[in-house]
């Protein structure tokens, strides 16, 4: 029986998280991941990703989970990383990934599959102004580099905006996206890969009138197949990104011309939406078991 660390952060959105547990939103997923261990020969151990100590605990390897909290304290976060590896304590999905995954500047890797973008160290009305054009956009979305959760992201229409509107945009470096209609009725998908065989795909639809497609209680999670042109462009820009994820979300809009767009990898902590396809589970911690030879 391997000895896994399952990293979870102290708080998710102001909240602390209890020791031993993970915030609400994943313990459905939790609970799933770790019967699937069970039948894989992997114990699961929820623990703190802040936690010095963790590596001298006996475990075989730690799996990065709910660190919702690491951007709050990112160099501490991939500091930690560090220390495990250097302790000889193996991480899913190694730190070099999460590196590289940390500040969305990676889209600039992904080729013709990424969603056009302009990069900015500063979500100023001039930056915002000229991205307007450069986009050719009728509507932008400006939103932070390092960031999650949605969180200092708005959405602003030309010739309708002010100043004021960038109270709540990113603080630091932004990036700023077109506005791609489609969220609003098709929606964002979500397709997964472990150990990189594909898993499963989630459709997340904003109820009417909304836009942001990853609120919970805001959105509607469907689990269904992906449209192969979706499965496409996600195969296409994985190709780009490190070649040994254990796993990986990649997200993706419909564009105004038809073409999918990648929005976004995520290889650090995504959350894995096992309520809506459980079978996913299996294969999450079969992945992981493969990789400890189990």
């Amino acid at each position: 029986m391997a000895r896994v660390a399952y990293l979870t952060g102290r708080s998710y959105r102001g909240a602390p998280t209890p020791p031993g547990d993970v915030p609400p939103l994943e313990r459905v997923s939790r609970d799933l991941i770790f019967a699937a261990g069970r039948e894989h020969g992997v114990e699961f151990e929820v623990a703190y990703w802040d936690d010095a100590q963790l590596a001298v605990r006996g475990f075989d390897a730690a799996v990065i989970r709910t660190c919702w909290d690491y951007h709050e304290r990112p160099e501490h976060f991939l500091a930690s990383l560090d220390a495990f590896e250097r302790a000889g304590l193996a991480v899913f999905n190694r730190s070099e990934v999460v590196r590289w995954n940390f500040r969305k500047t990676y889209l600039q890797q992904l080729g013709p599959s990424a969603i056009e973008t302009v990069w900015a160290e500063k979500a100023d009305a001039h930056t915002v102004a000229k991205a307007f054009d450069a986009l050719e956009a009728a509507e932008v979305v400006v939103k932070p580099q390092v960031g999650a959760g949605s969180r200092e992201t708005v959405r602003l229409q030309r010739n309708a905006w002010s100043e004021s509107d960038l109270i709540g945009a990113p603080r630091a470096a932004a990036m700023i996206q077109p506005y791609l209609r489609s969220i609003e009725t098709e929606g964002e998908r979500s397709l997964f890969w472990f150990g990189g065989a594909f898993s499963h795909a989630i459709r997340k639809v904003p109820h009417a009138g909304d836009w942001l497609a990853n609120m919970p209680g805001r959105t509607a999670f469907l689990a269904e197949p992906a449209p192969p042109a979706a499965m496409a462009a996600a195969e296409a820009a994985r190709e780009r990104a490190p070649g040994d994820l254990l796993y990986v979300r990649i997200d993706l809009v419909l564009g105004d011309d038809g073409a999918w767009r990648v929005i976004e990898i995520e290889a650090i902590e995504p959350y894995l939406f096992l309520d809506f396809a459980p079978e996913g589970a299996g294969r999450f911690v079969g992945a992981i078991a493969r990789v400890l030879g189990v």
